[in-house]
């Protein structure tokens, strides 16, 4: 191809895709310090209207618990992405529970509130552990030794033992709850160590993979790109800035690898190369963040103990899996409900001792004994048989059973209707870090669907653009 011709592609492609790729770097560097910017929030009125709570959705209402409070006897707490709203068995009326949660938006996405037998409340955030004191509100409770990244995951009981997962390792304490214990799971009958190649390529993108000092490296080459952006653009408003044009060629060609190299691992993490790596699994690179003697790291996602079969069940990315105690050997459950990739939401018992469980795969009936899945429906009769793929409308992302006369069933685009959502709920903030999310992987323009052509296509188009830099 001629020199001209690469030059129409550079300067015109570049022109065009140079607003997303600053999206992209910027975006980047927030994702990749979450504990950083987690105290920071963006008004979600700003943001497309899609992203407002609307009756429930979004994740406003994960889950509930039905419990006694200073207040009221017959109290019902909702949970989910905006902390707690305090409301009654009639869903009569609704108030924000959140006194003494620190304000950021991150810090009140509550994965699970629990009550002790003695009374005392709990609730799980991503960000820590709360604990209820009627006259602060909401009181941080220290977790030993919490690896400085590691995200809450899910909250239970069992008797007077109170349980915190976190993505990867097991915190539990008895009355009066004061000290905590850390657990390290056992690995699994089989297991071999091994990843696969889409979390490695996903690390690698961030630079995490190589802990802390390889996701600074990352943000270097993220400033980079931005600065190629906006020496490209000063350079097309203003030909004449020969200085501005040396640095753009001098930083381009000098950093073209890394650029191109973070440009192509971005784009590896949508189909439909992302297909490949998610079905191949290799043991990880020695001495990087995935060469972790804890066979559990980054897995764990949910926690219950079944009271039928006494057994403690774990939830994790690799499956569903059991365990008489912490201290014994995983086995892994057969005749499980799907779970989507992005993690599960509900999981409680029904009302004849069945497991019902839900994620954006949609809502599922569970009988652990006979080992039958089927899709769970308003009536809780038996549907068809599992299959994997959501129903309409079962993107499910809460459930609650606490309300008189009301089974509520929370899709993450469209809620429910069990009870109106006050006005006032409709814009409370996003985090920064989510926000960020919802920008870097394209959400934020297309939705959920169109977010996967749209990152194949801005890939090509940013790794041309910098092939044809060099080629010029």
């Amino acid at each position: 191809m001629k020199r001209k011709t690469w030059h129409k592609y550079h300067k015109w492609i570049g022109i065009f895709i140079s607003f997303f790729l600053l999206m992209f770097c910027l975006s980047g560097i927030v994702l990749n310090h979450r504990q950083c910017f987690a105290g920071i929030n963006v008004i979600r009125s700003l943001l497309p209207e899609r992203y407002t709570f609307k009756q429930w959705n979004n994740g406003l209402l994960r889950g509930t618990l039905r419990c006694k409070d200073a207040k009221e006897n017959n109290a019902v707490l909702i949970y989910g992405a905006a902390g707690i709203i305090r409301t009654d068995t009639a869903a009569s009326h609704f108030s924000e529970y959140n006194q003494g949660l620190p304000a950021g938006a991150d810090y009140r996405q509550i994965r699970g509130v629990v009550q002790m037998p003695q009374g005392d409340l709990f609730a799980a955030s991503i960000m820590g552990l709360y604990r209820l004191d009627a006259r602060t509100g909401w009181t941080p409770v220290p977790l030993p030794q919490t690896d400085g990244d590691e995200l809450l995951t899910d909250i239970t009981t069992q008797g007077d033992t109170l349980v915190v997962l976190g993505r990867s390792y097991l915190y539990y304490a008895k009355a009066p709850y004061r000290h905590f214990f850390r657990m390290q799971l056992q690995a699994p009958e089989g297991y071999e160590g091994k990843t696969n190649l889409f979390r490695q390529v996903w690390l690698l993108h961030s630079g995490a993979l190589f802990g802390t000092a390889g996701k600074l490296i990352v943000d270097g080459i993220g400033i980079i790109l931005i600065l190629l952006c906006v020496t490209g653009i000063w350079f097309w408003l203003r030909p004449r800035s020969a200085k501005v044009l040396h640095w753009h060629n001098k930083i381009g060609v000098t950093t073209l690898v890394l650029t191109i190299f973070i440009a192509l691992t971005g784009w590896a993490l949508r189909p439909p190369l992302m297909i490949l790596l998610a079905t191949h699994s290799t043991r990880p690179l020695p001495y990087t963040a995935l060469d972790d003697d804890n066979p559990w790291h980054d897995r764990l996602r949910m926690v219950r103990y079944d009271a039928q079969q006494r057994d403690w069940m774990i939830s994790t990315s690799e499956g569903f899996f059991s365990l008489k105690s912490f201290t014994g050997q995983p086995q892994r459950i057969a005749s499980t409900p799907p779970v989507s990739v992005m993690g599960q939401n509900v999981w409680q018992r029904g009302p004849q001792g069945e497991w019902i469980v839900g994620s954006f795969d949609g809502l599922y009936y569970w009988d652990r004994s006979t080992g039958d899945v089927d899709v769970y429906d308003d009536e809780m009769t038996s549907g068809q048989a599992a299959s994997g793929t959501a129903p309409a409308g079962q993107t499910i992302s809460g459930y609650s059973s606490d309300f008189t006369g009301k089974d509520c069933q929370a899709d993450y685009f469209n809620g429910t209707s069990f009870a109106p959502q006050p006005e006032e709920f409709n814009n409370r903030p996003m985090s920064l870090w989510n926000l960020a999310l919802e920008i870097h992987t394209g959400r934020i323009y297309l939705g959920s669907i169109g977010s996967f052509a749209f990152i194949f296509i801005a890939g090509l188009l940013v790794i041309l653009v910098l092939w044809s830099g060099k080629k010029i």
